[in-house]
């Protein structure tokens, strides 16, 4: 494999509370779409992390 897991300890947000990864991703704001347009190889990345329908979706599947 490419990459090797290890594990980590749960990182804290400012008022020290322990904040999961996966809260991290899905409280993420939707890409713009001129950004999709401009990094498609990050934004199929990004799709493959979190996916989602949104208007870089449409921007990245219009080229």
């Amino acid at each position: 494999m490419p990459f090797d897991a290890f594990p980590s300890e749960p990182k804290a947000d400012a008022a020290g509370r322990f904040v999961s990864i996966a809260r991290l991703i899905d409280e993420a704001r939707d890409p713009e779409p001129h950004w999709a347009q401009s990094n498609p190889d990050r934004m199929l990345a990004f799709l493959f992390v979190a996916p989602r329908d949104c208007a870089a979706v449409d921007q990245l599947l219009a080229n």
